[in-house]
C-alpha cells in the first residue's frame, strides 16, 4: 500500500509533514488547563521521562520533559557529538512546573521590591528573563535550555558560537524550534538556549490562545502569585505567552 494511501486511512485526518519527519506523530490533544498552566507534578506523570535517566547529559538531577522530545532530543545530541565531540550540550532547564516557577517568580519579586516601590516596573525587570507562573512554554514537558542562559555565551564563545550555529541549522530537522529568536515585537528577550519541541508545543500554545480569545479569566482566575494584582495581568499573559517565533506556531 503506497504511503499516501495509508495516510488517507488514518481517521479521515489531514496530517503534516511531521508524521514523514518523526517516528512518532503526536495527534491533536485536548490539554487540560493544569497541563497548560503548569499545575501539576511532571514527576508522577508517566508521559514524562527523566533526563538523568538517559544518555543526555544535564546540569542537575531531577529534571523531565515529554517522552516524545526527549527521544528527538536524543537523536540531535548523539548527531551533534558525531561532530563536535568536545562542544558542551548540556541540558540546564526543562519542564518547571507552577510550583517551581512560582519560587523563582517570587525570589526575584522579593529582591527587586527592596530597591524598586513601582509593581510594574518590578514585573517588568522579572520578566526579562523569567515567567509569571502559570505562563511558561517551561511548564509543558517540551522545552529546554542548553548548556547556557547568557546570550553572552553564544555570541562570543568559541564553543558556543559552535553550538547555536548547530542548533539553528540542524534541531528544526528533529522537530524543535527556538521560541524566543530575534525581530519579535514584545514578549521575552532573545534566547539562544531555548529550544521547543513544535510537533506538541504548537497545540499547547494553541489552545492557551483560543482561551485567552475566548474566555482569559479561565486562565486568569488560575493564577495566583505574588503582584498578580497590581500588574496589568490579562495583558502580559498574552504578550508573554503568545510573542514567540513564528515558526513555533
Amino acid at each position: 500500500m503506497k504511503k499516501s494511501t495509508m495516510l488517507k486511512k488514518i481517521g479521515g485526518l489531514t496530517l503534516n509533514l511531521s508524521l514523514l519527519l518523526f517516528p512518532t506523530f503526536t495527534m491533536a490533544q485536548q490539554i487540560t488547563l493544569n497541563k497548560l498552566i503548569g499545575q501539576f507534578d511532571e514527576k508522577k506523570d508517566n508521559g514524562f521521562i527523566a533526563l538523568d535517566s538517559t544518555i543526555l547529559p544535564v546540569n542537575k538531577k531531577g529534571m523531565y520533559l515529554q517522552k516524545e522530545p526527549t527521544e528527538q532530543l536524543i537523536k540531535a545530541y548523539n548527531d551533534f557529538k558525531k561532530v563536535h565531540p568536545d562542544v558542551p550540550f548540556i541540558i540546564v532547564s526543562a519542564t518547571r512546573n507552577y510550583t517551581y516557577q512560582n519560587g523563582i517568580w517570587q525570589r526575584k519579586w522579593d529582591a527587586l521590591s527592596a530597591k524598586i516601590n513601582d509593581p510594574e516596573k518590578i514585573a517588568e525587570e522579572i520578566l526579562k528573563f523569567s515567567s509569571m507562573p502559570g505562563t511558561s512554554r517551561h511548564h509543558w514537558g517540551t522545552d529546554i535550555d542548553i548548556t547556557s542562559v547568557s546570550s553572552k555565551y553564544f555570541k562570543y564563545d568559541k564553543k558556543g558560537i559552535i553550538l547555536y550555529k548547530w542548533l539553528q541549522k540542524n534541531l528544526p530537522k528533529y522537530g524543535f524550534c527556538q521560541a524566543f529568536n530575534e525581530g519579535r515585537k514584545g514578549g521575552y528577550q532573545p534566547e539562544e538556549w531555548h529550544w521547543s519541541y513544535k510537533p506538541i508545543a504548537s497545540q499547547y500554545i494553541d489552545q492557551y490562545k483560543n482561551i485567552l480569545e475566548s474566555d482569559p479569566e479561565v486562565i486568569m482566575r488560575s493564577l495566583s502569585f505574588i503582584g498578580r494584582d497590581k500588574i496589568k495581568l490579562e495583558s502580559l499573559v498574552k504578550e508573554y505567552v503568545l510573542t514567540v517565533n513564528a515558526d513555533c506556531y
